[in-house]
């Protein structure tokens, strides 16, 4: 699991940019010096919370899934699980969305679109951080503008 400095350090930098008022934290116990109001949930739960609020920020470990593994029949079935929560939380509900994961879940990351933020060594186990951000997501291309929709100039020379 990431040194708590380096979540708390996150936390700082992203309430630069946006005060956190609600959070959710998932597989790992929120700490006193985090600001904003945050709740707490096991990834196991997070299909059955139900939808009352957005928060701001979402915090989703998925390094250590030990009770999910020996719940689940199949590596197919926690994978799943996984996607399921993940997905949930992004789309539903948080704005902002970063993961905690090991390098094994690398290509299931980037599949659900989420982005590289940093990769952090310790002598274990390393450890990458993931940030989904729906402004980044997909670059917009150069011809999805009004500039090339409709050229009244061109109505007369040319047969479409």
């Amino acid at each position: 699991m990431p040194d708590q400095d380096i979540i708390a350090l996150l936390l700082q930098l992203l309430a630069e940019e946006k005060q956190i008022d609600q959070a959710i934290a998932i597989d790992i116990q929120p700490q006193s010096n985090w600001g904003g109001q945050w709740q707490y949930c096991s990834l196991n739960d997070v299909a059955s919370l139900p939808f009352d609020q957005r928060y701001d920020l979402a915090i989703v470990n998925l390094i250590k899934q030990t009770s999910l593994e020996d719940e689940a029949s199949s590596e197919t079935l926690a994978n799943t699980t996984i996607n399921n929560a993940v997905v949930r939380m992004r789309d539903l509900f948080a704005k902002k969305i970063i993961v905690f994961a090991s390098l094994e879940r690398t290509k299931q990351l980037r599949a659900l679109g989420f982005n590289q933020l940093l990769e952090l060594v310790p002598e274990d186990n390393p450890v990458q951080i993931w940030q989904f951000n729906i402004l980044t997501y997909k670059h917009v291309p150069d011809w999805f503008n009004s500039k090339f929709w409709a050229n009244p100039e061109n109505w007369d020379k040319f047969r479409w």
